[in-house]
């Protein structure tokens, strides 16, 4: 298991960076109120199909924790929907979004089935392009703190248990928000998420450190709405 990034993941960070380098010249020009309203705002973001993409949820691996004879399983995930909660401040070419989503997904592992429950904390940080406009163009780059339950994931002395998981991530969208009115936007655009999971307990209830660490990528079709307060 590889803790490198993915190609896939340089280039979306690349272009994502290249795009807000072109966008400096054109911030530095004009400092003037852009068509949003600036201030507080409250949203909800949903992406219709999220999953993990089974780098190491694959559903037939299974690790030993360091130093112990306990075994904790890696079962592969099907898609469920996300709704995801945020709170934010928007500037005239930026916002700043603390964010918080919760999925509960079948995962099965060779013949056995168990539930698990996906959470994350998320901060991130939106530029827009064209701010005097009603659309919008936007990247999204920003940081997770995700955290996974399997149900009766884990295995020590006979007993059974909860496998949890806790990690790190890297955020990043591309899209466009259309404002039909200076309160409200609207913006569809993709989301691009990898997530390493460093930390893993079980029936012991003790964290101890993965190595290597497990990784996975998400990616979804993401569609946002915000009013500013």
């Amino acid at each position: 298991m590889t803790s490198h990034l993915s190609s896939s993941a340089v280039r979306v960070i690349a272009v994502l960076l290249f795009l807000m380098a072109l966008a400096a010249p054109v911030h530095a020009q004009s400092q003037q109120p852009g068509f949003a309203r600036e201030g507080g705002f409250a949203g909800v973001s949903f992406l219709p199909e999220f999953k993990f993409d089974g780098v190491t949820f694959d559903g037939v691996s299974a690790y030993q924790l360091e130093g112990s004879e306990e075994i904790i399983i890696l079962p592969l995930l099907d898609k469920q929907p996300l709704i995801r909660g945020i709170l934010g401040y928007r500037a005239r070419n930026v916002s700043l979004e603390i964010s918080y989503d919760r999925t509960k997904h079948d995962g099965v592992f060779e013949d056995f089935a168990t539930d698990v429950t996906i959470q994350a904390i998320n901060i991130d940080g939106r530029y827009f392009f064209l701010p005097n406009s009603r659309v919008q163009p936007h990247v999204l780059v920003g940081g997770s703190f995700p955290w996974t339950r399997v149900k009766e994931g884990s295995f020590l002395d006979g007993e059974a248990g909860d496998a949890r998981y806790r990690g790190y991530g890297l955020n990043t969208e591309a899209g466009v928000t259309i404002y039909p009115h200076p309160r409200f936007g609207l913006s569809g655009g993709y989301s691009f998420r990898l997530m390493w999971f460093d930390r893993a307990t079980g029936v012991s209830d003790t964290f101890g450190e993965l190595r290597p660490r497990f990784r996975e990528e998400t990616r979804s079709i993401i569609i946002t709405a915000i009013f500013v307060l």
